[in-house]
C-alpha cells in the first residue's frame, strides 16, 4: 500500500478550537446583550429610525449565512479541495441561519416603518401611490411574510441536508456520499440564487417605490459570497496557526480561496457597473432617483470610498499571487473586504430613508453591534461544536504537497 492510499485510510485528527475560542464567544454574546438592549431604548426613543438601523446590521450579518450556504452549495457542486477544507467554517456561517430567521421575525415588525408600500393610502406622492398599487398583488403583508416562510424552508431544507450528509461521512467514510452531495447540491444552487435574490428584492428593494432593477438582488448576494469567502480565508488562517493542521492549509489552499475571491470581486464589480451602466444613461426619474439619492451630499463620498474599497483595492491586492500565498498578507486583504461590505451595505440601505442629506444615528452603531455579537456568539459556537476539518473525506486526509504555483 502505498503512503497515499494508506493516508486515506486513516481519519483527520478530530481538531477543534483552542479554550480562547470560548472567550471570544463569550465576549461576542456580551456585546450583542448590550446592543441589543440599546436597540430596545432606541425602539422606544424613534421607532422608524431604528428599524432603519437595524435593517442595515441585519443584511449586512445575515449575509454572512447566506453567502456561507451559497459557496457551500457551489464548492460541493464544481469540487475541489479548497471546499472540502474550508467546508467546515462555511457550514458554521450556515449553521447560523437559525439565528437570522430570528431576526428577520424581528423585522416583520417593522414593515410598516420600512416599505412604504404597506401604507399607500397615507403617501403623498401621487406617482409612488400609482406604481405601488400596481405591485399589490405582490407587495403585501400576508404574501410577504408567505415567502419568507418560503425562502427559509428552502435554505434550511438544502443546507441542512448537506449537512447531515456530510456528519455520515465523518462517522462512516461512505465514499459514495462526497458524489451524493455533489448531485443535490447542484439544483440548490440555482433554487438558492432565486430565493435569496428574491429575498433581497423584499427586504431592500421594495423599500423603494419606483426603482427597478434585474441585478439587484445578484449584486448584494455576490457581495455576500465574497464577504462570506473573506471570513472563511481569516478563521482558516487564524485557526491553523502553528501549522495544527498538518500542513492541508497550506499557500496551495490559500491561492485557490484568494483566486475565488479575486473572481468574485470582479464579477461583483461587473453586475453594479451594470446596473449603473443601464440605467444612468436612461435618464429615467423613476430609476435615476436612486443613485441620485446616493451621490447627493456627504453620500457620494460613500460612494467613492465603496467604489475604491470594494473593487479597486482588493482587485490590485489580489493579482499578486505571492499575495494570496501569504497568510500574513492575505488575511490583511480579508479584513479589508470585510470592512468595505459595511460600507457598501449601509450605502445601499441607508440613503432610501434618509434622503435630505447624510446623517448617522447612534442606532446604528447599537443594532450593528447587536445583532453582530449575537451573530459571531451563534457563529463561534458552531465552530466550536464540530471539528474543524472533515475527518473522511479523501481529499483532506492526504495533506497537499506545496506545489509552485505557474
Amino acid at each position: 500500500m502505498s503512503a497515499h492510499e494508506h493516508a486515506v485510510n486513516v481519519p483527520v485528527p478530530e481538531i477543534r478550537l483552542g479554550p480562547g475560542a470560548a472567550q471570544v464567544e463569550r465576549i461576542s454574546g456580551i456585546i450583542g446583550v448590550i446592543g441589543l438592549a440599546l436597540c430596545v431604548v432606541g425602539f422606544l426613543m424613534n421607532r422608524a429610525v431604528f428599524f432603519q438601523s437595524y435593517l442595515f446590521a441585519f443584511i449586512y450579518w445575515g449575509g454572512f449565512a447566506l453567502g456561507g450556504l451559497g459557496v457551500l452549495l457551489m464548492g460541493h457542486t464544481v469540487g475541489g479541495k479548497w471546499c472540502a477544507t474550508s467546508r467546515r467554517f462555511l457550514e458554521a456561517q450556515m449553521g447560523t441561519l437559525w439565528i437570522v430567521a430570528v431576526f428577520t421575525v424581528i423585522l416583520l415588525f417593522g414593515l410598516h416603518d420600512l416599505y412604504p408600500w404597506t401604507h399607500i393610502g397615507d403617501m403623498k406622492e401621487l406617482a409612488d401611490r400609482e406604481v405601488l398599487r400596481h405591485k399589490q398583488g405582490y407587495l403585501n403583508i400576508p404574501f410577504f411574510v408567505v415567502r419568507v416562510v418560503i425562502y427559509f424552508a428552502v435554505w434550511f431544507f438544502w443546507g441542512l441536508r448537506v449537512r447531515r450528509m456530510a456528519d455520515r461521512q465523518d462517522q462512516t467514510g461512505d465514499p459514495t456520499l462526497r458524489e451524493r452531495m455533489r448531485a443535490f447540491s447542484a439544483p440548490g444552487v440555482l433554487v438558492f440564487t432565486m430565493t435569496a435574490t428574491f429575498a433581497y428584492i423584499d427586504w431592500i428593494l421594495s423599500a423603494d417605490a419606483q426603482f427597478f432593477s434585474t441585478v439587484y438582488g445578484a449584486m448584494i448576494l455576490i457581495g455576500d459570497v465574497l464577504q462570506s469567502f473573506a471570513l472563511t480565508i481569516m478563521a482558516m488562517i487564524l485557526t491553523s496557526r502553528g501549522d495544527r493542521f498538518g500542513g492541508r492549509v497550506n499557500a496551495i489552499i490559500l491561492h485557490d480561496l484568494g483566486n475565488l475571491m479575486f473572481a468574485f470581486t470582479i464579477f461583483w464589480t461587473y453586475l453594479t457597473a451594470s446596473q449603473l451602466i443601464i440605467v444612468w444613461p436612461a435618464n429615467l426619474p423613476q430609476e435615476l432617483i436612486w443613485y441620485l439619492n446616493r451621490v447627493h451630499g456627504f453620500w457620494k463620498y460613500f460612494a467613492l470610498v465603496t467604489a475604491l474599497s470594494m473593487f479597486a483595492i482588493p482587485f490590485l491586492a489580489l493579482l499578486s499571487q505571492t499575495r494570496k500565498r501569504d497568510p500574513r498578507r492575505l488575511i490583511r486583504v480579508c479584513v479589508w473586504l470585510l470592512l468595505a461590505r459595511i460600507i457598501d451595505i449601509y450605502w445601499i440601505v441607508e440613503p432610501t430613508y434618509r434622503r435630505h442629506g447624510f446623517w448617522m444615528s447612534w442606532t446604528d452603531f447599537a443594532a450593528f453591534f447587536g445583532v453582530g455579537g449575537i451573530w459571531l456568539f451563534v457563529f463561534v459556537r458552531q465552530l466550536r461544536q464540530r471539528p474543524l476539518l472533515p475527518l473522511r473525506d479523501p481529499r483532506v486526509m492526504a495533506p497537499l504537497p506545496e506545489e509552485v504555483v505557474a
